[in-house]
């Protein structure tokens, strides 16, 4: 009965972590605002951790990626004269479903279990509690910083994957097929890329906001040993990746 009980825990979960979201959305600007230092530290740690910190291993991914998509379409293209049509769906499927799923997996190894692993660290040091002693919220001032930074981080991240991936689609589609650099430049930039592009950064914006609540969700439990760490960030990176690919799926079938 073990699987029943978690199915029944999710609606709390999810109502959890809808409320850590919204307290620290709307909480964190005040302190911001008025140059909290907590707030302050707390932005400028979240903003290397969340944005700029996993910038080039993501573009590495998103390049590799590129690289395989290019070499089977090139092959593909060698059978079948069609690179318009060809080259046109392979955009569409990197920038739409490809590149945001990799993004939020990697969000979910990343935020939900960095997240789940800080706020752990803090209960266990009575660091939550030190900062309501001192009569603050620590909501939007320990989670208010990482939100906002997850969010910048989105189509920043989004956009860097998919000129990596596109970049890494040109190189083995030339060689393997003789397409031009600039007929593969012309469908990248096309009207129809751009709206997927835009597409993928929707999807990516849902995918981070979901690795966030599960992260927040499940620090937010009560630590009483050391061990017990580790096992929330366990715990968040699989109930992160569940939701995320969840989502990405209800995303594609609902559209």
């Amino acid at each position: 009965m073990a699987w029943l009980t978690r199915i029944s825990a999710a609606p709390r979960g999810i109502g959890t972590a809808a409320w850590l979201i919204w307290r620290a959305l709307t909480g964190v600007w005040e302190p911001l605002w008025t140059g909290d230092p907590l707030v302050e530290h707390g932005m400028a740690e979240a903003l290397a951790r969340f944005t700029w910190g996993p910038l080039a291993t993501l573009m590495a991914l998103a390049a590799m990626t590129g690289l395989i998509a290019g070499v089977s379409v090139g092959r593909l293209l060698q059978s079948y004269d069609a690179p318009l049509l060809v080259l046109g769906a392979l955009d569409a499927v990197l920038l739409r479903d490809v590149l945001p799923l990799i993004v939020g997996v990697f969000a979910s190894g990343s935020v939900s279990v960095e997240l789940a692993s800080q706020l752990g660290a803090m209960s266990l040091a009575r660091e939550i509690e030190a900062i309501e002693a001192m009569g603050h919220d620590p909501v939007p001032r320990v989670l208010g910083p990482a939100l906002l930074a997850v969010l910048l981080a989105s189509p920043v991240h989004m956009l860097a994957v998919a000129l990596a991936a596109i970049a890494g689609t040109m190189a083995p589609i030339h060689l393997a097929a003789h397409v031009s650099w600039r007929e593969m430049a012309n469908i990248a930039l096309s009207n129809a890329a751009g709206h997927a592009l835009l597409t993928g950064m929707a999807k990516v914006i849902v995918f981070a906001v979901i690795a966030f609540g599960v992260g927040a969700a499940v620090g937010a439990a009560p630590v009483r040993v050391p061990t017990a760490i580790g096992r929330h960030a366990g715990r968040a990176f699989v109930i992160g990746l569940l939701a995320i690919f969840f989502a990405a799926a209800l995303w594609t079938i609902l559209t």
